[in-house]
C-alpha cells in the first residue's frame, strides 16, 4: 500500500499546529472513511477491505512521520478520528480495472 501513498509533506521548517494541518491533510489525500466506497455485505460481517484496511490514524501517522513528536502525532490522529475510525485507502483508478 505504500508504494501508493503521496509522499509526506516536508515538515521540518513547520511550526507545531502547521505540523498537524499537513499530517491531517496528507491523510485525507491517501485515506477515506470505509463508508465512501467500501464494500459492504452484512453476511459476511461488514465491510469487505478489498482494498486494505482497515487502518488506524494514529499508527499510520506514526510509521509515516518517525521524526514529529508524538503529541503533534496525537493530536492530528484526534482531528482526523473527528470524521471516523474506520479508514482504507483512497482507491485509485486502475483498482476498478
Amino acid at each position: 500500500m505504500r508504494d501508493r501513498m503521496t509522499p509526506p509533506p516536508d515538515l521540518t521548517k513547520c511550526d507545531d499546529d502547521e505540523k498537524v494541518e499537513r499530517m491531517v491533510k496528507w491523510f485525507f489525500e491517501n485515506f477515506e472513511d470505509a463508508a465512501e466506497r467500501t464494500p459492504y455485505e452484512t453476511a459476511e460481517g461488514g465491510y469487505q477491505y478489498i482494498w486494505g484496511g482497515p487502518y488506524d490514524a494514529r499508527e499510520t501517522l506514526e510509521e509515516v512521520f518517525t521524526n514529529v513528536a508524538d503529541d503533534l502525532i496525537h493530536r492530528a490522529a484526534a482531528k482526523i478520528e473527528d470524521d471516523g475510525d474506520d479508514w482504507v485507502p483512497v482507491p485509485h483508478e486502475d483498482d476498478y480495472k
